[in-house]
């Protein structure tokens, strides 16, 4: 199956793996449609992929997300790869509004996308999330995101039964050198990455690119529902 003149949609496709989604998916012939909340990171990706259509929407507001997917139409393959903006923390000093903001984000953003999408997506299609190894790696003061990540995991599940014949998927990453990581100059994120691959398997920490490769796979393996992609360099294996 190609995604030759399939319509793709990428919620959070500004930046980071969604971008990747993005640029991979128009190279392959595919009419690609972004949406962000960043209007500038939107204009910069649609300088970098020609063709694209940007548009802003936040994730959080059911009203956005409504009138996004009414105006779009009927499409082929949706991949939401929104962020938990949440750092890590031990329970006993969770700032829950925080945690709350986090679910909002990746959470419930990503079911309100399914929500209003799925009634759109052609036959054949799919709708692709993004968890992540902490789903199923306990790491210490991680559990916001565990918990969000294998919220998300146990979601594909359900919705692949529910919703069939639409599609469901979740790819799981393990570290990824993403403009999250933007926080740190390029000596102190060079010291980081270098100690995250002595401890993967594969020896490098992965590259948007890399994890976008699983995404364009997904949205083109018609047999491919109710699983997660671990796409993590091998950290669910590492020590």
């Amino acid at each position: 199956m190609s995604l030759k003149d399939k319509r793709i949609v990428v919620i959070g496709g500004s930046s980071g793996i969604g971008l990747a989604v993005a640029r991979g998916a128009a190279a392959q012939g595919g009419k690609v449609h972004i949406a962000g909340r960043d209007a500038h990171k939107l204009t910069a990706a649609a300088q970098d992929i020609p063709g694209i259509i940007t548009e802003v929407l936040d994730i959080h507001d059911e009203n956005q997300v409504a009138d996004f997917f009414e105006h779009i139409g009927t499409f082929d393959h949706l991949v939401v790869t929104a962020a938990a903006p949440i750092g890590a923390s031990p329970l006993v000093t969770q700032d829950f509004s925080a945690l709350h903001d986090a679910v909002d984000s990746k959470l419930y953003g990503s079911l309100l996308a399914a929500k209003y999408a799925a009634p759109r997506i052609r036959g054949g299609g799919s709708i692709g999330f993004t968890s992540g190894m902490l789903a199923r790696k306990p790491t210490i003061n991680a559990l916001a995101k565990t918990l969000i990540n294998a919220a998300l995991e146990a979601a594909v599940r359900q919705l692949a039964k529910e919703l069939a014949p639409l599609r469901f998927y979740a790819v799981s990453p393990g570290p990824v050198d993403t403009p999250n990581w933007a926080h740190l100059d390029e000596n102190s994120r060079a010291a980081v990455f270098d100690k995250l691959s002595s401890t993967l398997p594969v020896g490098f920490v992965a590259s948007p690119e890399d994890t976008a490769a699983a995404y364009l796979f997904a949205m083109q393996a018609r047999a491919l529902t109710g699983t997660v992609i671990d796409l993590d360099s091998g950290a669910l294996i590492a020590g």
